[in-house]
This record gives C-alpha cells, sequence and structure tokens, in this order.
C-alpha cells in the first residue's frame, strides 16, 4: 500500500511537471513565432527588392509586419521606403508616421514621408514637410529635390527648375537631371528637353526604365500627331448639328503648330446650314514662366462670303497654379440659324486657377463679348473643388456660380438673358489604367434669369462624361457625351445633349 501511494505522487508529480512545461511550450514561444515569421517575410522581401521586383518586396514587407513590428526604426524606415517604391503609398505612410512619433526629428523619416506624401498627390502638405528640413539645413541636396518635384507636381515647373539647376551645379545626379527634363517637358519645350535626356546615365535597371517612360512621354507631347473628330449636337427645339474636324499638331524647334478644319452642317424645322472653317494656332514659351500663342483662320458659311477668325493670349505661371489672358474673334455656329445669321463675337477672357490646399482648388474666369450684331455681354464663373480622394480613381466635390448678362435682347437664335444666375454642386470622378481612363463630372443646382421681361426659376442639371482607351502604343480613341438643361451650356440655351467620338495617331 505504501509502494501504491509513492508510486501515485510520483506520477501526478511527473504529470504536473509535463503538463507545465506544455503550458510554456505553447504560450512562451508564441512572439517568437511571430518574430519568427516575420523576419522570413522579411528575407522574402529582401531577396525580391535584389532582383528588382518592388512590387513582391513590398507585399513581403507588409506581411512582415503584420507579425512584428518593433523592429529597429532605421530598418522600419528602409521597409517604408521600399513598401512605397513597391507602389503601397498608404501602406508606407501608416510607417513612417509611426516611426516619426517616437522621433519626431528623424531626418530620414521625414524626407521619404514627404516623398510619399508628394507622390501621392499631397504637395503642400510634402512641402510643409522639406521647409522645415531645410530650414536646419538650406544645402540638404535630397530635401531640395523633393522639393523641387512637388513644385513641378503642383504646376511650377518653372520654379522647379531653379532648384534642379542649384543641385546640379555642384555635382551630376540622375533624379535630378530626370527631374529637369520632365520639367522641360511640362514647360513645353522638347530641345531643352532632349538636351537634357542624352545626358542620363542609367545605372541601376530602375533608371533604364525611367529613360524608357521619359521617351514614351516625350513621344506623347511632341511627336506629330492626327485627330480625326466627330460630334452630334441635338437640343428640344430640334436644332440638330453635325461636326467633323480634322486636326493636326506638331513642333518645329521650340514652336508648337497645329492646324484644324471644320465642317458643320446644321439642321432644324425650317433650314440647313453648312458651314467651313479653317485655322492655324503657333504656340511658344518666351520665359519659363510664360507662354504665349496666336492664331488666324477663315470661316464660310456656304454660298455666302468669308469672315476671317483669330486670336491670340499669354499664360502666366503664377503663385500655385496659372492665370492668363487672350482674345478671339469668332463665328457663332451652335444652330443652323446661328450659321445662317453669320454673327460674329469678339471675346476678350482673363482666367486664374490656383491651388489653395491639397484639398481646395480655385477656377475662376471672366470673359467681356461684343456681338456683331449690336449686343454685348458679361459672363463670371467661379468654381471650388474640394479633393476627397487622392488614390485611382480621384474623387472630388464642388460648387460652381455662374453669371451672365445681356445688353438686351435681340431675337437672333442665341440664349441671351438678363441677370442669369446659376448655383450648382458636381461631383468629379477619374479613374485612369494604362489601357483606359473615365472621366465624370455630374452637377445639379438652379437657374434664374429674366428674357423678354419674362423671369424663370428652375432647376439646372446635367453633366459630360468620357471614356478614352489606349488601342495601340500610338493610337488612341475617345468617346463622350454630354447634356442637361442648363441654358448657358450652349449658344441655344435649352435642354440639350451632344456626343463625340475622337482618334488620335502619334506618329
Amino acid at each position: 500500500m505504501r509502494i501504491f501511494w509513492l508510486s501515485s505522487i510520483l506520477i501526478c508529480f511527473i504529470l504536473f511537471n509535463f503538463c507545465q512545461d506544455k503550458v510554456f511550450a505553447d504560450a512562451i514561444p508564441i512572439e517568437d513565432k511571430n518574430k519568427e515569421l516575420s523576419l522570413q517575410h522579411k528575407a522574402t522581401g529582401d531577396e525580391w527588392f535584389k532582383k528588382g521586383d518592388m512590387e513582391r518586396a513590398a507585399t513581403e514587407y507588409i506581411e512582415a509586419l503584420k507579425f512584428y513590428k518593433t523592429y529597429e526604426q532605421e530598418d522600419l524606415i528602409t521597409m517604408a521606403t521600399r513598401i512605397s517604391w513597391g507602389g503601397k503609398l498608404n501602406e508606407a505612410e501608416e510607417i513612417l508616421i509611426d516611426v516619426l512619433k517616437k522621433d519626431p526629428q528623424n531626418r530620414r523619416a521625414n524626407l521619404q514621408l514627404a516623398r510619399v506624401i508628394s507622390w501621392q498627390g499631397r504637395q503642400i502638405k510634402a512641402l510643409s514637410i522639406v521647409e522645415e528640413i531645410l530650414k536646419k539645413d538650406s544645402t540638404d541636396e535630397e530635401a531640395l529635390l523633393v522639393k523641387a518635384n512637388a513644385l513641378r507636381f503642383i504646376g511650377r515647373p518653372d520654379k522647379a527648375l531653379e532648384i534642379y539647376d542649384q543641385i546640379l551645379a555642384k555635382r551630376e545626379d540622375f533624379d535630378v537631371r530626370l527631374g529637369k527634363a520632365y520639367a522641360y517637358a511640362n514647360l513645353r519645350i522638347p530641345s531643352k528637353l532632349e538636351e537634357n535626356a542624352k545626358i542620363l546615365k542609367p545605372i541601376y535597371p530602375y533608371q533604364e526604365k525611367d529613360i524608357k517612360d521619359l521617351e514614351a512621354y516625350r513621344k506623347s507631347l511632341f511627336n506629330p500627331s492626327v485627330l480625326a473628330v466627330f460630334s452630334y449636337f441635338h437640343d428640344t427645339d430640334q436644332n440638330e448639328v453635325y461636326t467633323y474636324r480634322l486636326s493636326f499638331e506638331t513642333y518645329f524647334k521650340n514652336l508648337r503648330i497645329s492646324g484644324n478644319y471644320f465642317y458643320r452642317k446644321g439642321l432644324d424645322d425650317f433650314r440647313k446650314a453648312y458651314s467651313d472653317e479653317l485655322n492655324f494656332e503657333i504656340g511658344k514659351r518666351l520665359i519659363n514662366s510664360v507662354w504665349s500663342y496666336v492664331n488666324l483662320g477663315v470661316y464660310q458659311n456656304k454660298g455666302e462670303k468669308s469672315f476671317f477668325t483669330g486670336g491670340g493670349g499669354l499664360n502666366l505661371l503664377f503663385g500655385k497654379g496659372i492665370t492668363g489672358i487672350s482674345f478671339n474673334k469668332s463665328v457663332i455656329t451652335d444652330t443652323a440659324e446661328l450659321m445662317k445669321n453669320n454673327i460674329k463675337v469678339l471675346t476678350v477672357n482673363y482666367f486664374l486657377e490656383q491651388v489653395i490646399t491639397d484639398h481646395l482648388s480655385l477656377y475662376t474666369n471672366y470673359n467681356h463679348r461684343w456681338y456683331s450684331d449690336d449686343n454685348q455681354s458679361n459672363f463670371f464663373q467661379a468654381s471650388f473643388r474640394y479633393k476627397i480622394k487622392f488614390a485611382n480613381p480621384m474623387l472630388s466635390f464642388g460648387y460652381r456660380v455662374v453669371y451672365l448678362d445681356f445688353k438686351k435682347q435681340m431675337r437672333n437664335g442665341y440664349f441671351d438673358p438678363d441677370n442669369f444666375w446659376s448655383n450648382q454642386l458636381f461631383l468629379t470622378v477619374y479613374y485612369e489604367t494604362p489601357k483606359i481612363y473615365l472621366y465624370l463630372e455630374p452637377f445639379i443646382g438652379n437657374q434664374t434669369f429674366t428674357r423678354y421681361d419674362v423671369s424663370s426659376n428652375d432647376k439646372a442639371y446635367g453633366g459630360t462624361g468620357t471614356v478614352g482607351i489606349k488601342l495601340k502604343q500610338n493610337l488612341s480613341l475617345e468617346v463622350s457625351l454630354e447634356g442637361g438643361n442648363y441654358a448657358a451650356g450652349t449658344a441655344s440655351g435649352w435642354k440639350y445633349y451632344q456626343t463625340g467620338l475622337l482618334l488620335k495617331y502619334v506618329f
């Protein structure tokens, strides 16, 4: 009996120790196992990175950080940098923000965060980050490069060029030279783009891809191109207009030369009208911040005398955007009646477009028109756009106010109201892939005006939509549709729709 009890106690003791060891064996290594899994994913990510596959490397680094996050700060910044190179910008931003919560002054993390934010389209925030870095060291070349690129992305390539040149005066750098080439592309100065592209000497595989991308961009902008365009217009007054257009665009040195031929056929219940129009335009960058252009054309309503058309303008890069002034003489061709009436219009137009914050932008324009039937008009428009989503698809909404007022009502076939006001809310959606893009902008609001002493107060609605398809590397197709009851949307001023088809070939 004594032996039995001793044996039982010994067995219980052994079982207790076994179970205790088992519990600790199962519980303690969980963190170690997660860390081991994390290190495995990180190692796999390092291998993909060495092979140049940034997307797979980014995926592995993201998986690694799901299991274990307590890496050294420098390792976290390195992974975040590589994750951003793999296109996972939101994930990279989150990692860098976590690093900066612990070390707000970490230069490397701040610099990479500025890059990531800039690549997402938030240039104002990126500029604010690099400005803080440059306050400590105004010669920090990496921060200067981020600043230059952000200025270029925001629409100020002229200012970006000053910084690129400041860096290149000290040393040659591939990324700086690449940015400078793109800045000249944005400014439409092909000779300077080519001059800088020839200096680029790739060392790494990704740099070879950068050069190919630059060359593709250069061809899309500066190679000769031809366009064939068709549109059909219809409104509830039974106006129909068929428009056929052939266009070309090319560059001679730094001169942009374009030409357009229009053939229009207008129909309604009482008449038919046909017109031809030919015009040419020449544009040139005068200085880095100023673009100038002039155009000259001739218009003829079939069977009647011809009219000269044309104009010109200047666009100035200003603030965080662009402003400009132009004048133009044209003939109203929106309907058959207007084509028959041969009403000519001289227009002086001013516009301003500015980025206020990363989310908010402003566009406004004013024009005054003199009509050949002794009428005049004032037109003003202002819109605020708030960007909700920066990533693909981009999404924004906005508010637009429109004012239009004519000297008198002429009964010559065009919409000539007194004190036309329209307030509109609009939504903009833009989605893009390598082969297709989609643009949609519906709106809704109200419109009030007086015409022939009769007041109107109505809802306003409508929108535009465009689908573009890249059929081949140098051939693209675009289909568009717009319409609504917006009275100031066309010269005839009534419910309408218009469809369009554009085919573009780049040589």
